[in-house]
């Protein structure tokens, strides 16, 4: 078999804990190899590189652009697989951009993290970098999935929670299985996916995201000059407060006007297509709001980040594509 390639960005799997602080360790690579090998032999041959060094939760549009930079001078054809680890805070961000930009990779890449530091009692570390070598070795689906204890399609991937730690997939419970995630069987996995983008991303443009919550006073966000666009993430019947009885600051609609005077585009996520809406999104969407449909809200912002980055397409046709599963019950080409 030929040799996995594995990138190295830092996070809890790259990290130690000094006195109760966790913090990256710059030999935090050899340690993951090391005990992998400790407990499953040296049979398989990797080839490691440190591309990043930090804890996820710094990640900034320029990490994004470098971890691109990397997969873009990859020959994939030295390669069985790619496993690339990460920090659990934002590992579906990551995830998620990777799977949208790299829909074309025809070789198996995973990428994971850890719950604690390596070595310590729970870590699922070691299970998770060992369950994704077993995946490549299967040699049965080729694109871009996240493995922490079950394995993900990676655009599909929801933040964990705060309490347990816990994943879960947009539109679907997480599972082993690839075939039951919904709308997504194995042929579709099997098969050769066009490649979309050619160049190598340039993240100079950010988008400000904002999450619906009662009470929210939209005054207090500022739009900065490098500020593309705003996302919008909806309470899950996909509304957000229009009321202007508590003054307009309160008003989606109006905030959405204040928007559109700058040429800043609004959207609101996670949509579900068809069907009676309620009048508040209604008249969100009179307001100039732009839906994206049956879409998570980090893979819309991250599609967003890189719709606007872009130079080969028109904003528009990048946001219509289902480039990696993202939009749920849509077909990908």
């Amino acid at each position: 078999m030929k040799k996995i390639l594995v990138l190295f960005t830092g996070g809890t799997i790259g990290s130690v804990s000094d006195d109760g602080i966790i913090h990256v360790a710059g030999d935090g690579k050899f340690s993951l190899i090391k005990a992998y090998r400790e407990q499953f032999g040296c049979e398989t041959q990797f080839e490691c590189r440190q591309i990043l060094n930090i804890l996820s939760e710094n990640i900034q549009l320029q990490h994004w652009e470098r971890i691109a930079e990397i997969l873009f001078n990859v020959d994939f054809s030295n390669y069985a697989g790619i496993i690339m680890t990460h920090g659990s805070d934002t590992l579906a961000y990551t995830s998620a951009f990777i799977g949208m930009y790299f829909r074309h990779i025809d070789i198996p890449l995973y990428i994971i993290a850890s719950n604690k530091p390596l070595g310590e009692k729970g870590s699922n570390g070691l299970f998770n970098f060992a369950a994704a070598v077993e995946k490549i070795k299967e040699n049965k689906y080729s694109g871009i999935f996240t493995l922490y204890e079950k394995v993900y399609i990676s655009t599909r991937l929801i933040p964990a929670d705060t309490c347990r730690d816990r994943f879960q997939a947009y539109g679907e419970d997480g599972c082993n299985e690839f075939s039951v995630f919904h709308g997504i069987n194995e042929s579709w996995l099997s098969q050769p996916r066009e490649r979309f983008f050619t160049q190598k991303p340039e993240l100079k443009k950010g988008v400000l995201k904002i999450d619906g919550y009662p009470g929210i006073d939209f005054s207090c966000y500022s739009i900065g000059n490098d500020t593309a666009a705003v996302l919008y993430n909806p309470y899950h019947s996909g509304t957000g407060c229009t009321d202007i009885s508590a003054g307009e600051n309160y008003s989606l609609c109006k905030f959405i006007e204040k928007c559109l005077i700058r040429d800043i585009k609004v959207y609101i996520c996670g949509i579900k297509p068809g069907g009676a809406v309620y009048s508040t999104l209604r008249d969100i969407i009179k307001a100039g709001c732009i839906p994206m449909y049956s879409i998570s809200d980090v893979a819309a912002y991250m599609k967003l980040i890189i719709a606007y980055n872009q130079r080969e397409y028109p904003v528009g046709e990048v946001l219509r594509r289902n480039l990696y599963f993202e939009i749920v019950g849509k077909s990908v080409k």
